[in-house]
């Protein structure tokens, strides 16, 4: 009998990766350790999905719930923990366009931690602006692949962050998200880390002047910040020279090991291969797996990507 598995996401804690397992026929899930986690599995044509769950905001509970529902055709979860999600997203995104007395509790409270502001750059040379608590701005960075990153400001609260966030935004151009493609393309052919940081020095400069000046209209509500952050791995050799993974995840046999992750980017070894791939896990996430040995298709690995 075939072992069936779900992988259902990528979690950072203490600066580990770790990924989302679930059985087949289980109702729980599990997180397994994701570095030297060996992907060896077969994807059939047309195989069975299954909604990836999602994270609740409520203090004091589980901090993932599952799901075993079908999900909707055009993406990873179910209706209901998508209108879930996507209800939590548009609170606190725009949270500070909203009366405070309309606001759900529990995000009325985690807005009134102390955030920061911040500048992360990638490797392909794009640079977004993004607001964490400051507890949680390490993880933060790191879940979303950062290479290195500007802290430049500290507000009191989430909300007035927000403000700067969107001004910053409005007034420099600087965008809050940054593609998994971009990303992808950036740990493949990479810009060099002196440029980010000259980039991220550039626009630190000009976010500072920003809030010094009078657009803002809110003298006193920002405090101005210097703080320099950079991906754990930016010194692991083994980034140095990685190809795409030529095949798609999501379809046929593959053997595998994670060898290193980027936020849910990571770099995967074949058996006795010496060759760094990297990969976008998100093909899988969802995705009923065969588990097993089923042996790998041949890549080819053009001579353009040496």
């Amino acid at each position: 009998m075939v072992e069936r598995r779900v992988l259902l996401g990528v979690s950072w804690r203490d600066g580990q990766p770790f990924v989302r397992v679930r059985d087949g026929g289980q109702t729980d899930s599990r997180l397994e350790p994701l570095l030297g986690f060996d992907l060896t599995y077969r994807v059939e044509p047309d195989g069975a999905r299954t909604c990836v769950g999602h994270k609740p905001f409520r203090s004091g509970g589980a901090d993932y719930v599952d799901c075993v529902q079908r999900p909707q055709p055009t993406g990873p979860t179910c209706r209901a923990c998508a209108i879930v999600e996507a209800t939590f997203a548009s609170n606190l995104h725009h949270a500070h366009t909203k009366e405070s007395i309309g606001l759900d509790p529990a995000i009325a409270a985690h807005l009134r931690q102390p955030n920061l502001l911040y500048l992360a750059a990638f490797r392909d040379g794009s640079i977004k602006v993004g607001t964490s608590t400051e507890k949680r701005i390490e993880t933060r960075l790191t879940e979303q692949g950062a290479w290195r990153a500007s802290i430049v400001a500290r507000a009191p609260d989430g909300v007035t962050i927000r403000v700067l966030e969107d001004a910053v935004t409005a007034m420099l151009g600087l965008p809050q998200s940054v593609s998994a493609v971009r990303k992808m393309a950036g740990l493949v052919t990479p810009r060099p880390d002196d440029e980010l940081l000259q980039h991220l020095a550039d626009h630190r400069r000009t976010v500072h002047e920003l809030m010094a000046g009078s657009l803002l209209a809110m003298p006193g509500a920002f405090t101005s910040l210097e703080e320099e952050w950079q991906f754990a791995g930016a010194d692991d050799q083994r980034w140095r020279l990685v190809h795409p993974y030529p095949a798609d995840l999501s379809a046929g046999a593959h053997e595998l090991t994670v060898d290193a992750a980027c936020g849910r980017l990571v770099l995967l070894r074949r058996p006795a291969g010496q060759d760094h791939f990297v990969a976008d896990l998100r093909r899988l996430f969802g995705r009923v797996l065969d588990w097993g040995q089923f042996g790998s298709a041949t890549l080819t690995v053009q001579d353009a990507l040496f």
